[in-house]
Order: structure tokens, then C-alpha cells, then sequence
């Protein structure tokens, strides 16, 4: 049995009800599903790729082999995340994805670290300084922010 590394892949899109209309998120060709030897990654219902992140050891072909360079490998311990790469702001991103950022700022009026901004459009967390409060997941109105252990449940 492989042993668990350190590190995990994210997918950075949540593939709301239409992922097939925004360019940059996934596009369910599947390349990183028959990359990965563990058979950690699926496509969901609406054919967007999802992580096992028990089954996931951060090996990083997945990363590789994504069209759309939207699969980071992170360490395993980063528990907020954002799951969108759209860079077009409030109703064309509505109008792309319902789980796609807004740019509404919301995320980065919350925290306390000071280390989520919106730059071009999309939440970004500088995770080197996160201190895995919680706070912009909470108050995403979207749910593009989540805790990827599930303790903090996002309010939309």
C-alpha cells in the first residue's frame, strides 16, 4: 500500500450547474482521472474532477496531466480553499457558474490575518500565513471558499 506525502491535490473549480460555460474551470476531460495510480480522482455528477483526498498521496500526475492547470498539489495540512479559477466579476460570473467567485470582497473584509484578497477578480489566500480561521468561508455568499476537512460549513 503507498504511503500518504505530505501533500494533496485541489481542484480549483466546485463546478457549479453549468461548468461546462466557464473556460477556465474544469472541463471533464478526465486526463487526471486515468493519470492518478490511486484512484483518488473522479468526475462528479456534473463531470467535474473531485479529489479523495484519503486516497489522494500528492504524487502530483494529476496536476500535470490537467488541460486547464487548474490542480494544485498543496500540503495537506491547508484546510481553506478556493474552488474556482473564473476571473469575470459579479453577473457574468453568476451567469457562468453558480459556485464561481463574485468578486464581492466579502471574504477579504473578514479576515483577520489580513491574507485573502481579491486580485483580478477571484479570491486568493496567501496559505503561508492562513491561520485556518474559517472566517471567509463563512461568509462567502457563493461557498467558492470551504474548509476541506468540513469543520467550518460555509452560509449561502
Amino acid at each position: 500500500m503507498a504511503r500518504k506525502r505530505d501533500k494533496v491535490a485541489v481542484v480549483r473549480c466546485a463546478g457549479g450547474v453549468a461548468p461546462d460555460r466557464c473556460s477556465e474551470g474544469c472541463i471533464g476531460c478526465g486526463a487526471c482521472v486515468a493519470a492518478c495510480r490511486m484512484h483518488a480522482i473522479q468526475l462528479d455528477g456534473n463531470g467535474v474532477a473531485v479529489v479523495d483526498r484519503d486516497a489522494c498521496i500528492g504524487c502530483g500526475l494529476c496536476a500535470r496531466m490537467c488541460e486547464q492547470h487548474i490542480i494544485e498539489i498543496v500540503p495537506r495540512h491547508q484546510r481553506i480553499q478556493v474552488l474556482c479559477s473564473n476571473h469575470e466579476v459579479g453577473t457574468a460570473a453568476r451567469q457562468i457558474c453558480q459556485a464561481s467567485c463574485i468578486a464581492c470582497g466579502a471574504c477579504e473584509r473578514v479576515c483577520t490575518s489580513d491574507v485573502v484578497h481579491v486580485i483580478d477578480n477571484l479570491a486568493i489566500i496567501d496559505q503561508q500565513e492562513c491561520v485556518s480561521c474559517g472566517m471567509c468561508a463563512t461568509k462567502c455568499p457563493r461557498g467558492v471558499i470551504h474548509d476541506a476537512f468540513g469543520v467550518v460549513a460555509g452560509q449561502f
